[in-house]
């Protein structure tokens, strides 16, 4: 019962992940298309956790996820450096 409940959260941040990979492609500004990304990067660490509690292995899971996560704020910093330039 509760693997099903997971597994629709899990469908819904897929459709929000598909939303913002075209509100991505489709914007106009580059802080749209950077906001939209950084959305994705936090819902694809959540979407690896709820397929790790619903697949057992939790544990494996969360590592993956932490690993995903400072790739995702290690490219956040190197973005922001290179789009305010340097002084």
């Amino acid at each position: 019962m509760m693997t099903h409940f997971f597994s629709w959260i899990l469908i819904a941040l897929v459709c929000v992940v598909i939303a913002m990979l075209v509100f991505m492609l489709s914007g106009k500004l580059v802080y749209d298309k950077m906001n939209s990304m950084f959305v994705m990067n936090t819902n694809i660490v959540f979407m690896i956790l709820i397929f790790g509690f619903i697949d057992g292995r939790m544990a494996m899971y969360i590592d993956i996820a932490l690993s995903y996560s400072i790739l995702g704020f290690v490219t956040t910093v190197i973005l922001a450096k290179y789009i305010g330039g340097r002084r």
